[in-house]
């Protein structure tokens, strides 16, 4: 009777705890996906703010935009829409500042804990561009000299993360992360660490049709916000099947 009466015990408190479990997973999962939509959202402002910086930009010089470095759109002594591409950095950084506290919420392990961390200090630093433009050049340099080591730092950890068991990184993002760890080591090579600053195109390469530094760094710009995009569908993913794994093993215990 007794030994009856402890197992019923047992089991109820294992029915509570499992309860316990699958309304902490259900409020994990409505947050996530309230942060992925957010991240959505606002990637999209971003990339249509940049888009339109650009417009404006091609208006007055054409295609030679391509051959002007991306920072220079924030200048607010250079273009009188320097604030269009300074608030699009800064909600890029946001998003990527979301997406990665919801990755640390997650626990998906070492790997998932030191890419969120990089990816916090990543999103700081594009927020902080975009407060602090190329017009403030020395905190400019320095933010942005941050900015990229730590996605050389945020890309690496993301490929290595994909040989992990419990990736944090889906394939699309393992892909990205290839494309962004090649431009940015690029970027890190043609950085003059001295000035925490690139050499201007036509000091060194006076008859080149392109500007290759320049290039580099719209790469760059347009490989962040794509790998924004696909880390958050990643995270929603990700957040689907752990609800779903928890809802099966509430079941099979029913």
């Amino acid at each position: 009777m007794y030994s009856f009466f402890l197992g019923k015990l047992t089991i109820t408190g294992i029915e509570a705890n499992m309860d316990d479990k699958l309304r902490e997973q259900s409020m994990q999962y409505d947050l996530h996906r309230l942060v992925v939509m957010l991240i959505f959202l606002g990637a999209i402002i971003a990339a249509i703010g940049v888009s339109i910086s650009v417009w404006f930009e091609y208006q007055k010089i054409g295609f030679d935009v391509i051959n002007k470095r991306a920072d220079l759109l924030g200048d607010y002594t250079y273009t009188r829409y320097a604030y269009i591409y300074n608030m699009s950095l800064m909600v890029a950084g946001l998003c990527i500042l979301l997406s990665m506290i919801t990755l640390f919420l997650l626990k998906l392990g070492n790997f998932s804990h030191y890419l969120s961390c990089i990816g916090i200090w990543v999103g700081a630093c594009v927020v902080l561009m975009g407060i602090f433009p190329i017009n403030y050049l020395d905190t400019h340099r320095l933010v942005s000299t941050c900015f990229l080591v730590g996605t050389v730092v945020m890309y690496f950890l993301c490929i290595t993360d994909k040989f992990n068991h419990h990736s944090a990184c889906s394939w699309p993002v393992f892909f990205i992360s290839v494309l962004g760890f090649i431009t940015s080591s690029a970027l890190v090579f043609q950085l003059n660490w001295h000035t925490l600053d690139f050499d201007p195109c036509d000091k060194h390469f006076p008859q080149a049709n392109y500007c290759w530094v320049a290039i580099t760094l719209w790469a760059q710009t347009n490989i962040v916000m794509l790998w924004c995009l696909a880390h958050a569908w990643s995270i929603r993913q990700m957040a689907i099947n752990n609800y779903r794994e928890l809802t099966q093993q509430y079941l099979a215990k029913e």
